[in-house]
């Protein structure tokens, strides 16, 4: 496996776009299957936080008599008996979500969900006999019974998830040793011991094969939408070389479910860095997503702006320094950016500062102008968190934001509507001529030495179209448009023959998704 995993790496880390093309396109003559519609949609969504991966200011009661610092799962099981550790977290897994909080998501525009989970939930229970031994020399191995049933209980998750039409993004909230110094890793030791430590070098390779395992595991449901490799890592020296290993060993999987499952890659907090590379890397066949986390309550320079202030920062009606930003971040990745984590959560001095009296007022203009940044720049967004215990908390709570009104009644700004559809083809149909005379009308004029193929150009923005006609049947938009594009580029090459003027299907089969975009939105 180590053999495979460094020679694929080597390749990896050189290849292009162009040579990631998928091998088992859909013809452009067949609608998008139910999985391709999941993961290629727009994806509004919430985390699930401290479910299965937990943290104590969200679910308290649950550290009622953790060890010392209580700061995280392990603690939890470090003052308990196993038995009785485990008939804690079962009656959490069995409670804390459940059928009416899916039915809620679902009516408020909730189509995706972000699922943090821990290396141990998985191996205790996946597969026992076969992962056990990933276990072995971790903080978890001897609380393996602990959670046999944490796996069969998430695999629940992803079927109820996907019987209200809510896809699935799968997070490694916690890897072995720990990819950050914060308890949401498992421990609370502060040792972030995957990049540091004697055991460092073992922890990454066993983390690798974890994901290739769970991987393996998700990806033939049609419901999961991806697999993100590491929460929050700590910017390591390692984590460039550590994202081309697993990348690579995901991609060299005997599963083609899992070849062809989206991974999404936290950007370290060097957003700029890792959305070059997701550029660079991603694929229509095998595509790469960026999750970036967007908090502006933990550092003293944001203590010190006003909530207003950031609203205006935030806000692409008033082109605010950070949703330019945010737009310049996308471009980079293609469009393969998502906010994994955000919050209408501010800094009591922000509040303070402002010269709006109401509290919730500033918060709703700070919360909607996120909103707004992430539907118009990102291909999708993930508020923290569904649900807490304690009072209502509008800032991180996702219910109380939208019963208080700081957050829309529902995510998605579409629903409820019953777009014109004969309406929308006539206006497509009129865009498609413009757009092709326009689009000769430049290049015939460039001096090029060649003949283009401009009959290219209008396939793609038929099928581009109604590509978009068909995930807007289903309730939302295309999300990824530059990764789907590809995808549906690998199938034209192959049916229409492949030559330097390819890329005009590409332009077309992108503004063809623009045209039906805009009519729907008009």
């Amino acid at each position: 496996m180590n053999k495979i995993i460094d020679k694929l790496e080597t390749k990896l880390s050189h290849q292009k776009i162009d040579d990631l093309k998928p091998t088992d396109a859909p013809s452009t003559q067949q609608p998008l299957d139910e999985r391709r519609i999941f993961q290629y949609r727009k994806q509004r969504g919430v985390n699930l936080g401290s479910w299965f991966s937990l943290e104590s200011w969200i679910t308290g009661s649950l550290f009622e008599h953790a060890a010392d610092p209580k700061g995280s799962e392990h603690d939890i099981l470090a003052n308990m008996s196993p038995n009785d550790a485990r008939a804690l977290l079962e009656r959490h897994w069995d409670n804390f979500i459940n059928d009416g909080d899916w039915q809620w998501m679902a009516q408020h525009g909730v189509n995706s969900v972000r699922l943090p989970i821990g290396y141990f939930h998985f191996l205790s229970g996946a597969n026992s006999g076969r992962f056990a031994s990933l276990l072995k020399g971790t903080h978890f191995e001897k609380y393996a019974a602990v959670y046999e049933g944490a796996w069969q209980r998430i695999v629940h998750a992803i079927q109820k998830a996907r019987s209200c039409n809510i896809g699935v993004l799968i997070d490694l909230h916690g890897a072995p040793g720990g990819q950050n110094k914060d308890g949401h890793c498992g421990v609370s030791n502060s040792k972030c011991g995957l990049w540091h430590g004697l055991s460092s070098g073992k922890n990454q390779k066993t983390t690798v094969e974890i994901l290739v395992d769970l991987a393996e595991t998700v990806a033939p449901f049609d419901n999961v939408i991806g697999l993100e490799l590491l929460n929050e890592p700590e910017n390591n020296s390692d984590l460039v070389s550590f994202y081309n290993k697993a990348i690579a060993a995901i991609r060299a999987s005997h599963v083609p479910e899992a070849k062809q499952l989206p991974i999404v890659l936290g950007d370290g907090w060097a957003t700029r860095h890792y959305a070059e590379y997701v550029g660079e890397h991603t694929s229509g066949g095998s595509p790469l997503v960026l999750d970036h986390h967007v908090y502006r309550c933990f550092t003293p320079e944001d203590h010190n702006i006003a909530a207003e202030q950031h609203a205006e920062n935030m806000d692409p009606d008033r082109n605010g320094k950070t949703a330019k930003w945010l737009l310049d971040m996308s471009n980079k990745a293609h469009g393969s950016l998502v906010i994994g984590e955000w919050s209408g959560a501010l800094n009591p001095h922000s509040f303070e500062l402002s010269k709006i009296q109401s509290k919730l007022e500033a918060r709703t203009l700070w919360s909607k102008a996120q909103w707004r940044a992430f539907e118009r720049y990102t291909a999708g967004y993930y508020y923290w968190t569904l649900k807490k215990e304690g009072g209502a908390d509008p800032g991180w709570c996702f219910y109380t934001a939208v019963e208080k009104g700081s957050m829309p009644p529902s995510l998605n700004p579409l629903q409820g509507r019953q777009p014109n559809l004969q309406h929308i083809q006539s206006t497509i149909q009129q865009q498609q001529s413009n757009a092709y005379q326009g689009h000769c009308k430049y290049w015939d004029q460039q001096k090029s030495g060649g003949k283009y193929e401009h009959w290219r150009f209008e396939q793609g923005f038929q099928l581009g179209a109604q590509d978009a006609l068909d995930f807007f049947k289903r309730g939302s938009e295309v999300g990824f448009v530059h990764n789907l594009s590809l995808l549906r580029l690998a199938a034209h090459e192959k049916e229409a023959g492949s030559s330097k003027y390819t890329w005009e299907f590409e332009h077309g089969y992108k503004a063809g998704v623009a045209s039906a975009t805009s009519a729907l939105s008009a």
